[in-house]
């Protein structure tokens, strides 16, 4: 494992979290400091059931999941986190490759391999293929909800300030996400018109929108 890291621009991977799930210290840690400072959160575990408690705590949008775990392999946790309804990118660290486990993964819908041992590299370069998928996701999710008109009327924010624009932004990357979102703000600031807009842009949008007063 080298240190050395490709250069391209790693801006936008503060949109996302990663959970890192390896049983052996030392490749969790090299991970670990590598997202570190790219990614908006990243949180490691040594066990499915450390890696339970953390996702029960806040949504990651990839796990990067070593596949020897003890207790439970790292794709018979996958299952189940599927049937769970988890819809996030996962890539499955292994130290041998046979086609029974690649085929498994799959059916599991991993989005990814990782080998060991793997630089810097090869695991940014993986990471980066995830993030790239699920940022196209979310853009084209917002698009076709814009495009169904479901953003009109007392749903949309009003505004061209730079405040107004970020909120926007922000809620655009939020929306398309299973997290729970928390607005907080003065009596008449619009968190009602926030929170519409969330739901209208999520994949709840089908369903009611209840306000309780």
């Amino acid at each position: 494992m080298t240190d050395t890291a490709p250069t391209y621009d790693f801006s936008h991977w503060q949109l996302f979290s990663v959970l890192v799930v390896d049983d052996e210290e030392g490749m969790r840690r090299f991970i670990e400091r590598s997202l570190t400072g790219r990614c908006a959160h990243v949180a490691a575990a040594g066990s499915v059931e450390e890696a339970e408690t953390l996702m029960a705590q806040q949504y990651f949008d990839l796990v990067i999941l070593d596949i020897a775990l003890p207790g439970k392999s790292g794709v018979e946790w996958l299952h189940i986190l599927r049937e769970r309804g988890f819809s996030g990118d996962v890539v499955l660290i292994t130290a041998y490759a046979d086609l029974e486990t690649a085929i498994d993964a799959l059916r599991a819908g991993v989005s990814d391999f990782l080998l060991k041992p793997f630089s810097v590299a090869q695991m940014l370069n993986a990471v980066k293929r995830c993030f790239e998928r699920s940022r196209l996701s979310r853009e084209n999710f917002v698009l076709r909800r814009e495009m169904s008109g479901l953003t009109a009327g007392e749903d949309r924010l009003v505004g061209r300030s730079n405040a107004t624009q970020e909120l926007c932004a922000l809620v655009r990357r939020i929306a398309p996400t299973p997290s729970t979102v928390l607005v907080q703000g003065e009596s008449g600031t619009g968190k009602e018109v926030v929170a519409r807009l969330l739901h209208r842009l999520s994949s709840r949008a089908a369903g009611p929108f209840v306000p309780v007063n």
